[in-house]
């Protein structure tokens, strides 16, 4: 019935009140259009640039951080440092030191970042040096869990994702919403393509300094919008069901609720330890999901376990991750399905990906 009728009135079919073509146009000549006169309102097409953040409630009552961020740091000194540079308070917007705390949980390797860079950054930093006899950053997130002062625990599973500069302020305010909240910032790679494929065709740690430079970061993070994608486990973008969230914030009461992150997962890198640590959090019956809408997490090039290896190799590393969750899990991985509210505005540099996201669930699901 509604399509219908949406296509008589493209196709300019007149119902019983419509106005005659002659009657429209001598009104149209006696009456000049708002716009062509001198004072009419003259339309804006832009928001002004300035990103907006969320009024947060302060309490001088309170002795600990909202939020303790969970850091995870090996063999990545450079990106690492660009990271914990992106939760300073001097990037991050409309927060304060107290409101937040960011403990640094680096795994020993041969290229330590070190205690004086992880807390040479503005802000409440922690550093502690683990001599972790896996290669799974899993022991560690949970040790950073017990070291936690934040009623509310952010983890960046992977130390070489940056974040953009409203994710602090949005998570503060998103925790006033409910008393079971998971809050996920999206997932981008910088560069022009996944890195897994740009390394390929000669992505390198040297291209992406020259990225970085070309829009001048740290001045205005949002700009890391312009040169990223999407990364895989959010493809089809915020308004589908999303994979992961590698910079995911969920109460201390949720944290210990499904027992942490899952020791399950030995594989390097923790296979899909994330991913299963997104899905039991989002599914269980309390919680509400908040998605950042304009606020992302974004992976550097550091030679990691799926987007820095190649061929057979990266394919045998995927291989055995997916088998891995299968054997705990019963079966393969599928992204929770449970709808999202969105939290935050959006600058001008991620509307392709808020366009292309859109887009994707219309023609997917039929929607037209």
């Amino acid at each position: 019935m509604i399509r219908k009728a949406i296509r008589r009135l493209r196709r300019g079919e007149r119902g019983a009140n419509s106005v005659s073509p002659a009657v429209a146009e001598a009104t149209a000549q006696d009456a000049p259009t708002a716009k062509n006169l001198p004072d009419a309102p003259k339309p804006v097409t832009r928001f002004n640039p300035h990103m907006p953040t969320i009024p947060l409630p302060r309490s001088s009552a309170r002795a600990n951080p909202r939020i303790t961020f969970i850091v995870i740091v090996y063999k990545m000194r450079e990106q690492a440092k660009k990271t914990l540079r992106s939760l300073s308070i001097d990037y991050q917007r409309n927060v304060n030191a107290d409101d937040y705390e960011v403990l640094v949980l680096e795994n020993t390797s041969s290229e330590l970042l070190g205690e004086q860079a992880a807390t040479e950054n503005a802000g409440d930093f922690r550093y502690f040096l683990r001599e972790e006899a896996t290669t799974t950053p899993v022991p560690a997130i949970n040790f950073g869990a017990s070291q936690a002062r934040g009623e509310y625990l952010a983890v960046i599973i992977d130390g070489a994702r940056m974040v953009s500069p409203g994710v602090v302020n949005y998570m503060l305010a998103a925790t006033h919403l409910s008393n079971h909240v998971v809050i996920a910032a999206p997932g981008y790679h910088l560069g022009e393509k996944l890195q897994q494929e740009a390394m390929l065709e000669g992505y390198d740690e040297e291209t992406e300094r020259q990225l970085l430079a070309s829009i001048n970061w740290p001045a205005d993070g949002y700009r890391l919008f312009e040169i990223a994608c999407l990364s895989g486990t959010c493809a089809g973008g915020v308004f589908k069901p999303i994979g992961e969230s590698n910079c995911i914030c969920v109460s201390r009461q949720t944290y210990d609720d499904v027992g942490g992150y899952d020791g399950g997962f030995t594989e390097t890198g923790g296979g899909l330890a994330n991913l299963d640590f997104y899905k039991r959090v989002v599914e269980l019956p309390e919680t509400l999901l908040v998605t950042l809408l304009g606020e992302g997490c974004f992976h550097q090039f550091h030679g990691g376990v799926t987007t820095g290896q190649k061929g057979v190799q990266r394919q045998a590393a995927m291989e055995s991750h997916f088998a891995q969750y299968r054997a705990l899990r019963g079966g393969p991985y599928q992204p929770p399905e449970k709808r999202s509210i969105y939290l935050g505005a959006v600058p001008d540099a991620a509307l392709k990906f808020i366009r292309r996201g859109a887009n994707n669930v219309i023609t997917v699901n039929g929607l037209e």
